[in-house]
């Protein structure tokens, strides 16, 4: 195999990321059976036996050796590495026959989006190509009607026999059947509201009454939304992740080839994460629900020149994979686009996901299992979101600004005026009761310190 990945020294690459991978399956292939080699990672240097798994993880945190040899990848077969195959294979030996309409479109669309552009064609997919062209249609702000035109040229240009979409319809079609669409959902100019469910037929915002859509030409036919903000479904996006082999088998790895070496390798291994599964065995007792991670951060698109315009994406990632996978951008899904300046209000434009997560784990959404053959409900569940400390005030709605900007003390926060700037003191609380420094007064604030650290919050009492 290739160790040209080896010398990258981005271990968040993906170059590195498929480097590991495809190790991996060398090791799996030349070592059958086995569930341990020798590391060879920097740190392990081929002298410690991990679990295959495991060595994944050590080449993302610790880097790779370049002397690792064939040699290394045997070892005696565990006594349980049989049985355990065995137990696996039995589970499902008799796969119920496939009853998804849904499944069987998807599984036609992804044959004709991966078929060639033409016979003898090697540089594009039909999918390939559609993405492309799409790409430019929106990099360059190219109306329908002239993306149809230049469709048409191109289609004209290429061998009879082609399977380019012939307009913009049938392109946005093959996407939307993959799962790959959007919804456009338009939204009060003030950030009020969105025009969605209820308030769908609305033309005026029932907050601030104002108006849904601009001022236009009483000649034009069409209404310009005052803003729009753009959602990608979950749904279909975690149920593509189980219409295919590998992946279906990679969302199941938190449960069936991590080993539990009471290390902190992966959030498995985490407190919150067992005792989610305490609290709610009914989701756990299937490895195949989604343990979701969201994050969000805000940009400008355009530099400088504009500082009233920000674009927030809003991003989900699944923690079943195993941690190196879990890195890796096709597995990260967008979901929520907002492209214009939304204030303090990115709750209003977080409804339609909170209204999707709700569902997802309240009632689930059924789903084919490739790798079993089998029909399943899947649920999902939120277990943690990632921002920098501004998002993290943007998401949860507690100000990270001022006196009271401790999320964690909340009200009861020690904080005071000095050099120019709101300073927070108080630390010497988590201290032990008996600590020296309790009794010291000069040499921090001039007061001694005896109260108690701030009790944790329930999270009854966040959300209240």
């Amino acid at each position: 195999m290739s160790r040209r990945w080896i010398q990258n020294p981005n271990r968040c690459a993906d170059e590195y990321l498929d480097g590991i991978e495809d190790f991996i399956e060398f090791a799996r292939r030349h070592n059958p059976g086995g569930t341990r080699i020798r590391c060879p990672c920097r740190r392990c240097n081929n002298t410690l036996w991990e679990t295959i798994e495991n060595v994944g993880f050590h080449l993302v945190r610790n880097g790779m050796i370049e002397t690792y040899s064939i040699c290394n990848l045997h070892e005696e077969q565990l006594d349980n590495a049989s049985s355990s195959n065995a137990t696996r294979e039995g589970e499902d030996d008799v796969p119920t026959p496939m009853d998804s309409a849904e499944f069987e479109q998807y599984e036609q669309l992804l044959k004709s989006a991966n078929q060639e552009l033409y016979p003898g064609c090697e540089s594009f997919s039909v999918l390939t190509a559609i993405v492309e062209l799409m790409h430019g249609k929106i990099k360059y702000r190219m109306s329908n009607l002239c993306f149809d035109y230049f469709l048409g040229v191109f289609k004209r240009m290429l061998p009879a026999d082609n399977c380019l979409p012939k307009d913009h319809r049938q392109a946005q079609k093959v996407l939307n059947g993959l799962g790959l669409g959007y919804e456009k959902i338009h939204a009060c100019k003030n950030n009020c509201m969105l025009f969605y469910k209820e308030y769908e037929t609305l033309d005026t915002c029932p907050i601030c009454k104002e108006s849904r859509f601009k001022m236009t030409s009483q000649n034009r036919t069409t209404k310009i939304p005052q803003k729009v903000m753009r959602y990608l479904p979950l749904k279909p996006r975690l149920q593509r992740l189980y219409m295919s082999t590998h992946t279906a088998t990679d969302m199941r790895w938190h449960k069936e080839k991590r080993v539990d070496d009471d290390v902190m390798q992966h959030p498995t291994d985490g407190e919150a994460w067992k005792e989610f599964d305490r609290t709610f065995p009914d989701f756990a007792a299937d490895p195949r629900n989604v343990r979701l991670g969201l994050a969000t951060d805000g940009f400008n698109p355009y530099g400088v020149l504009n500082q009233h315009h920000s674009t927030w994406p809003i991003f989900v990632f699944p923690y079943n994979l195993s941690p190196w996978k879990c890195m890796k951008k096709e597995y990260m899904m967008m979901t929520v686009l907002i492209t214009e300046d939304l204030g303090r209000s990115i709750d209003v434009y977080l409804r339609p996901l909170v209204d999707e997560l709700k569902d997802l784990w309240t009632n689930g959404v059924r789903t084919y299992d490739k790798a079993t053959g089998k029909m399943f409900t899947l649920r999902a569940a939120v277990m943690w979101t990632v921002n920098d400390f501004p998002a993290y005030a943007m998401v949860s709605g507690w100000s990270t600004k001022g006196y009271t900007a401790c999320p964690v003390c909340k009200k009861n926060v020690t904080s005071g005026w000095h050099a120019g700037k709101v300073c927070y003191l108080g630390h010497r609380r988590w201290l032990p009761w008996d600590h020296e420094w309790r009794e010291k007064d000069k040499e921090f604030d001039g007061n001694t310190e005896h109260r108690l650290r701030p009790r944790e919050w329930s999270g009854d009492e966040i959300l209240e």
